[in-house]
């Protein structure tokens, strides 16, 4: 069985989050929906109320996009406070990778990293953590359990290169991050992802 290709780890800190859920009978009709949910992110806020950020899709030149995500498109960040001051007040994260397996045990894995603003690829990076940095973001199927998973890497503050007010912000937000934080919200994401399956009348699972 093939399994979801994680970025090694060389330095920062990093964190697998995960949250399970196990139905009664065939879980197929559950997976088909939290993989659809993964690749609805402009609805991730909606997963869980504890989550108090906004994402939007946007296509490689930064326009909002209502299609499914693709490899090189971008994902807006609005966190509540302060916003990033090269992202226009937003962070920004540029799809990397997308993948999926079928089968048995199917899966499907997106991951991200920090960037520029679309159309600056020679801009600061807008995000708190360096461009080294990702997660990626994995939903699978194992028999009758569905599995969400946030896998972050090399997560260091983005602070050698970033303009005064970026380094201000990225500090404070990254030592949340450190502190735990991020840990949290991530764990808010995988048990949105996850708790809102319930069993139909015909004994297979979907969402509400």
């Amino acid at each position: 069985m093939a399994l979801p290709d994680l970025p090694a780890r060389h330095a920062g800190s990093h964190h697998d989050t995960v949250s399970m859920y196990c139905a009664d009978g065939p879980a197929q009709r559950a997976y088909a929906a939290v993989k659809e949910r993964l690749y609805a992110i402009d609805r991730w806020r909606e997963l869980n109320d504890s989550i108090k950020t906004d994402f939007l899709l946007c296509g490689p030149e930064g326009e909002p996009s209502t299609r499914s995500p693709q490899r090189g498109d971008y994902i807006r960040i609005d966190l509540a406070g302060p916003g990033s001051p090269s992202g226009g007040g937003y962070d920004w994260v540029v799809i990397t990778q997308i993948a999926e397996e079928t089968g048995d045990q199917p899966w499907a894995a997106m991951t991200v990293k920090p960037s520029p603003p679309p159309g600056q690829d020679q801009g600061n990076v807008a995000h708190f953590y360096e461009g080294g940095a990702t997660n990626t973001f994995v939903v699978r199927r194992v028999g009758q359990c569905i599995l969400a998973e946030v896998h972050g890497r090399n997560e260091e503050p983005n602070v050698a290169d970033a303009p005064l007010l970026d380094r201000l912000r990225n500090e404070a937000v990254a030592l949340a991050g450190k502190l735990g934080f991020g840990k949290v919200q991530w764990k808010d994401w995988t048990d949105g992802m996850v708790s809102v399956i319930q069993t139909n009348p015909d004994g297979d699972t979907g969402f509400e």
